[in-house]
């Protein structure tokens, strides 16, 4: 039961603030078990990009969220609270910090978040408690799909708008979130720059790719601590995908996350193999990545004979924020680094 709940609030934590929206490890050389951690710097993005604002006043706005609940906005959110780590990496990037009222606790997790650096000196790490969202005074806040529905409700009978998100399983889904969310904090442009740049660093991926035939695409796993994985339909499998690799997980139709067998992972015989760095119980993921690459019974597989297992920066490929363009191309420069030497 206790791995049950642990394993439940993992997901929801991370899958849609995972759960992951990044300012990650700089590459470092593998160590003797060849893990591989990486983090990278997004500040650049970090928010309040000069230039002329020319969106028009769009307000009142009539919108209707992921729950089908329509709401008017009557004037442009100025005390804004996001209540998942993705609005929170999307809110630094499109608005004014001064707009900005609470940001989620996670946002300091460096194993999770993307703006450690942000949140670090922003004073108010909120959790879902409901007096201290009130204290706050906000006239916005920005919720997920799978948000408690109770929490919402005595938000919104405190007269807050509540906007409830549709949780991205992809980048093209993601994209469409940030115009939605660009629209509601009145940053049409700023979104448009933001999706900008994400095809701009998918491009300079794709061109890197250009050459790699069907043929040489490594099979890849990614698995937690309790042989969990990611099948179809998940945010690391269409990473993964346009990382150039073929994910195991979903090559019999699997969707979602699921668990799977020791049996499976030899039968898949995956040429590469990602790794947790990161777990809500706090585990230690070098112990967990030394024992599973000196597992007997798994050193026929490619991956461990040919050294490319990995612990996986968890905030840049299981994020669902704009920020998941880098996980591609993380997980692209580990699978093919010598394509990016050229």
């Amino acid at each position: 039961m206790k791995r049950i709940i642990a394993l439940l609030v993992l997901i929801l934590m991370i899958f849609a603030s995972f759960t992951g929206c990044i300012s990650k490890k700089n590459n470092s050389d593998s160590d003797k078990t060849n893990i591989y951690t990486q983090k990278e710097d997004v500040s650049s993005q970090d928010n309040n990009s000069s230039g002329k604002n020319i969106e028009k006043d769009i307000y009142p706005l009539t919108v209707k969220d992921a729950k089908g609940f329509e709401m008017v906005i009557e004037k442009k959110p100025e005390r804004i609270i996001s209540l998942t780590l993705c609005t929170d990496e999307l809110l630094v990037s499109l608005v004014d910090k001064s707009r900005i009222a609470g940001i989620t606790y996670l946002s300091e997790d460096p194993g999770l978040s993307n703006i450690v650096d942000f949140a670090k000196d922003f004073p108010n790490k909120v959790s879902t408690k409901l007096e201290s969202l009130l204290a706050l005074e906000p006239d916005f806040i920005f919720v997920a799909d799978w948000t408690d529905e109770k929490l919402v409700s005595q938000l919104r009978e405190a007269n807050i708008l509540v906007y409830a998100y549709i949780t991205p399983n992809s980048i093209d889904e993601q994209k469409n979130m940030i115009e939605e969310i660009a629209t509601i904090v009145g940053e049409i442009e700023k979104g448009k720059e933001l999706i900008k740049w994400m095809d701009d660093k998918l491009n300079s991926v794709n061109e890197k790719l250009k050459n790699l035939k069907e043929e040489d695409k490594l099979v890849a796993l990614s698995l937690d601590s309790f042989f969990d994985t990611y099948g179809n339909n998940t945010p690391f499998h269409d990473v993964a995908t346009r990382a150039g690799l073929i994910n195991g997980a979903a090559k019999s139709g699997e969707t979602g996350w699921y668990q799977m067998t020791k049996e499976k992972v030899i039968e898949i015989n995956p040429d590469i193999i990602f790794l947790p760095s990161w777990s809500y119980e706090g585990f230690d993921a070098d112990k967990f990545a030394e024992d599973f690459i000196n597992d007997k019974s798994l050193q026929g597989t490619n991956a461990i004979k040919n050294g490319k297992v990995y612990k996986m920066n968890e905030a840049l490929v299981t994020s669902v924020s704009q920020n998941m363009v880098l996980g591609v191309e993380y997980l692209a420069k580990l699978a093919y680094p010598e394509l990016f030497e050229q």
